[in-house]
């Protein structure tokens, strides 16, 4: 066995003395004497967004914080953006908490950022951050029939130009 171990490190060895190292050679009859390298390297697109988590909305709250959408991490394109976009599943699109013993019972919210209704956002570097508030009115929590409400909000997250 040992016999083994030490053949197959000897072949190693002589496998790495023997291989070629590819160099530009320059003859002392080149004048001037000089060559050139070309050094290269590839970065792959890569970023990470942070979208806020399950939130309880307290009733008769006007407004609550939805945490926020923050890029933490971007090596990007310098033609390229990363796209935020928001939707809601509720029935129609609508952004409606919607009552779970009674699907005709909604209440309407919006979500908004610090420009007003968010539907989407931008980024091009890490640190970009957009805050995030639900709002429902008082005529709307007025109207509300008591139950249990939910929505599931979709943030779908893209790597395009910029336009």
């Amino acid at each position: 066995m040992k016999k083994l171990i030490a053949f197959i490190l000897a072949l190693s060895l002589f496998a790495v003395m023997s291989a070629t190292a590819l160099a530009t050679e320059i003859d002392q009859d080149d004048d001037p004497q000089r060559a050139s390298a070309t050094i290269t390297t590839s970065i792959a697109p890569t970023y990470v967004v942070s979208i806020p988590e399950n939130t309880s909305v307290m009733f008769n709250a006007a407004e609550t914080s939805f945490g926020s959408i923050q890029v933490t991490q971007a090596q990007l394109e310098p033609d390229k953006q990363i796209r935020v976009s928001l939707t809601s599943e509720a029935p129609d699109g609508a952004f409606q908490l919607v009552n779970s013993a009674d699907e005709t019972r909604t209440i309407p919210y919006e979500v908004k950022d610090a420009n007003g209704v968010f539907t989407s956002g931008v980024y091009t570097k890490a640190g970009d951050r957009t805050d995030l508030t639900i709002n429902i009115s008082q005529e709307d929590w007025n109207a509300a029939y008591a139950g249990s409400y939910s929505d599931t909000v979709t943030f779908t997250v893209s790597y395009e130009a910029i336009h």
